[in-house]
C-alpha cells in the first residue's frame, strides 16, 4: 500500500469504526429495555402501514396493543406475499405492503428452493446496514482495545462479496443484499481528486465485484488478496466461502505468484474482454511480493499460512455459529485458533434479526430496533383454531427453543421464518440465541423428528470414532426399500476404500441415537443408515451448479444438508464413487 493509499486508508479506518462504536453504545441501550422497546416499534410499524392495501385488509388503524395485533394479524409465510410483490416488481404498484416503497428487492440464494425477492424499503435497509457493516470493525477494535492493549489503526479487507445487481420493470434494483453495502459513487472523490477510496479500503477491485458470474471470482478474489500484505480482515456472509478461497490459494499458489511477478491476469482464466484489459492496464509486476509469497508457500500450508502472507490479520468474520462450526474448524487447519472469529448477525434476505457482541461468541443478541419478534415455543401445541400462541421478546426462557416470528420494517407481517433457535442466555434484557435448524430440514421416516442440528452431532462423532474427515455431508430420506432408511452422501477429504462405507452406517445409526429420543424410539424400526461416498469436490460442483442455474453469488450459498428434490438427489448420486 503506497502512502496516499496508506493515509486515505488510517482515514476510512478512523471513520467507520467511531461510526461502529456509535451503533454499539445504541445496542447495549436498547437491550436494556428490549421489551418495551420492541412493542413500540410494532407499533410505530403499523401506524406507519395503516393505509396500504394490506393494512386496511386486517384493520391496522384498529390495532392499539400487541394483543389485538395478534389477533386481528394472520401468520404469513413468502407465498403469501408473492401476488403483491409481483404486482410491485413488475407493474411498480405502490402502497401495496408498505406506504414506504422498496427501494430494493433482496434475493434470496436459491440453496433451498426457489430464489425469493424480498422487498426492502429505506428504513428496512438503513436498520440493516446500522446493524451489520457498521459495527464489525468496532467490535474487533473492542476486542482487541480490551484484549491486547492495541488496535487496528489502517490495513484491508478481504471481502468474499458480490455487489451485482439487476432491475425490475418496475426499475426497483434487486441482487444480494451484500450488493447494498457499497453505492455507485462516493462524494469524498471530489476533495480528494482521483482516489480510489473502494480500492483503498478493499483488496477485491469494485469493477470485479460487480462483474459477477461472468468473470472467474475465485480467482480474481485471491489474486487480488494474496498480492496485497496489508490484510487485517477476511470477511464473508458465510464462512465456507471463505475455506473455498483458502482451498483455491492452496490449490492455484503456483499461478497465483506468477501472475503476481508478471503483473497479468492468467490467459486461461474466464473474465470479459474489457475487463481484463481494464485490470491488466493498472496492473503492475510485483517480484518482491511474489517473492515473499513464493518462500511462504513452499513451507506449507499449515495453521501459520494466513499469518504468514497475511502478517497483520485481525480477524475472520463470517458467520461461523451454529451448524457452521465444522467449516470454521476447517478454516482454522490455515488460520490457527489465535486469530479471533466473529460470527457477526444472525440475518437473512428478511431482516437482521442478532448481533454477536464479541468475536468467539457463538450467540446472537437479539436487536429490539431491528424487527418486531414473536416466539413459538418450539415443544408445544398448538391451540384448537390451529394457531400456535405466540411468547414476546422479554417473556421466552433460557434453555428452551422457539419458532422465530418476524414483522420487519418492510412489508413482512408476522411472517413465520422456519428458523428454530434456542435461548442460551440474556445480554441486558435481551436474549441472546443460536440458530439451531429450519424447520423444513427436520428429518422424519417413521414420525421421529431429527433435526439438522441432530444430525451434525451425530457426524460429528461419526468423524470422531471413524478417522474419517469429511469435506462435507448431506442426507435424504429413503422409503422405496422395504425398510425406511437415511442416505448419507459424504464427500472425504481424502479418498475411503469404499469397503467402509458398510462400517459407518451402525456407528451413525448409534449416534442418531444419541443424539435425538425419537430416531432412538423408532430405531428397531429405521433401517441402519446408507453411506454413499462421493467424488472430490462433489459439494463444489453442487456449489457451481446452483450458482449457474440461479445467477447466485458463492458467498451467498449455504450448505445443502437435507435433499428435498429428486434433482438433488439425481445430482450426488451421480457424484457417487463406484465400488
Amino acid at each position: 500500500m503506497n502512502e496516499q493509499m496508506k493515509a486515505v486508508n488510517t482515514r476510512i479506518f478512523a471513520e467507520i469504526r467511531e461510526e461502529g462504536y456509535e451503533v454499539l453504545h445504541g445496542i447495549d441501550a436498547s437491550t436494556e429495555n428490549a421489551g418495551a422497546l420492541n412493542r413500540e416499534l410494532l407499533l410505530r410499524i403499523i401506524r406507519k402501514n395503516s393505509g396500504t392495501e394490506y393494512g386496511r385488509k386486517y384493520g391496522f388503524s384498529e390495532i392499539r396493543d400487541v394483543d389485538a395485533y395478534r389477533r386481528q394479524v394472520p401468520f404469513t409465510v413468502y407465498s403469501d406475499y408473492e401476488p403483491y410483490i409481483e404486482r410491485m416488481t413488475q407493474k411498480g404498484e405502490q402502497n401495496v405492503l408498505t406506504a414506504e416503497p422498496p427501494v430494493y428487492y433482496a434475493e434470496t440464494s436459491g440453496t433451498t428452493g426457489k430464489p425469493k425477492n424480498v422487498p426492502v424499503t429505506a428504513d428496512g435497509l438503513r436498520t440493516f446496514l446500522d446493524f451489520t457493516t457498521a459495527p464489525m470493525p468496532a467490535v474487533i477494535s473492542e476486542f482487541y482495545r480490551n484484549t491486547r492493549q492495541t488496535d487496528i489503526e489502517y490495513g484491508k479487507e478481504f471481502a468474499a462479496l458480490s455487489l451485482v445487481r439487476n432491475v425490475f420493470p418496475s426499475g426497483t434494483p434487486y441482487g444480494s443484499l451484500s450488493a447494498t453495502f457499497t453505492e455507485d459513487g462516493d462524494g469524498d472523490e471530489e476533495e480528494d481528486g482521483d482516489i480510489d477510496f473502494f480500492g483503498c479500503y478493499e483488496t477485491t477491485p469494485e469493477a470485479v465485484m460487480r462483474c459477477g458470474g461472468k468473470a472467474d471470482m475465485k480467482y480474481l478474489h485471491t489474486r487480488y488478496a494474496v498480492a496485497e500484505p496489508d490484510v487485517v480482515y477476511l470477511t464473508s456472509a458465510y464462512i465456507p466461502a471463505l475455506v473455498d478461497l483458502m482451498d483455491y490459494i492452496r490449490d492455484h499458489h503456483e499461478m497465483l505468484v506468477r501472475d503476481i511477478r508478471e503483473g497479468v491476469i492468467d490467459p486461461a482464466i474466464r473474465i470479459p474482454a474489457d475487463l481484463r484489459k481494464t485490470l491488466e492496464d493498472a496492473l503492475e509486476p510485483d517480484p518482491g511480493r511474489a517473492d515473499e509469497l513464493e518462500k511462504e508457500f513452499a513451507k506449507g500450508f499449515d495453521r501459520t499460512i494466513m499469518k504468514r502472507i497475511w502478517p497483520g490479520l485481525a480477524a475472520v468474520c463470517a458467520i461461523w455459529a451454529g451448524n457452521y462450526l465444522p467449516y470454521a474448524r476447517k478454516l482454522q487447519q490455515y488460520s490457527g485458533r489465535s486469530i479471533p472469529y466473529y460470527t457477526m448477525s444472525y440475518l437473512a434476505s428478511e431482516g437482521v434479526f442478532g448481533m454477536a457482541r464479541h468475536p468467539f461468541d457463538p450467540y446472537y443478541c437479539m436487536l429490539p430496533e431491528s424487527c418486531f419478534y414473536e416466539f413459538i415455543p418450539a415443544d408445544g401445541e398448538d391451540r384448537e383454531d390451529g394457531c400456535p400462541a405466540t411468547l414476546l421478546l422479554d417473556e421466552v426462557e433460557e434453555g428452551k427453543k422457539y419458532e422465530l416470528v418476524i414483522t420487519n420494517q418492510s412489508g413482512f407481517y408476522r411472517y413465520r421464518m422456519g428458523d428454530v433457535v434456542r435461548v442460551a442466555g440474556f445480554y441486558n434484557e435481551t436474549p441472546m440465541v443460536e440458530f439451531c435448524f429450519r424447520k423444513k430440514n427436520v428429518l422424519s421416516l417413521t414420525g421421529e423428528k431429527v433435526t439438522e442440528d441432530d444430525l451434525v452431532s451425530a457426524m460429528r462423532e461419526l468423524e470422531r470414532r471413524s478417522g474419517i474427515r469429511f469435506t462435507d455431508f448431506c442426507v435424504y430420506p429413503d422409503q422405496m426399500g422395504k425398510q425406511g432408511r437415511y442416505v448419507v452422501y459424504i464427500e472425504p477429504e481424502k479418498p475411503v476404500p469404499g469397503k467402509r462405507a458398510e462400517e459407518l452406517g451402525p456407528i451413525l445409526h448409534e449416534e442418531l441415537c444419541r443424539a435425538n429420543e425419537t430416531y432412538e424410539s423408532q430405531a428397531g424400526i429405521i433401517g441402519i443408515p446408507a453411506i454413499v461416498f462421493l467424488r472430490p469436490q462433489a459439494f463444489l460442483l453442487y456449489k457451481n451448479a446452483i450458482m449457474e442455474k440461479y445467477g447466485i453469488p458463492d458467498n451467498q450459498i449455504k450448505p445443502v444438508r437435507v435433499l428435498s428434490t429428486p434433482e438433488q438427489v439425481r445430482f450426488f448420486e451421480d457424484q457417487r464413487v463406484s465400488g
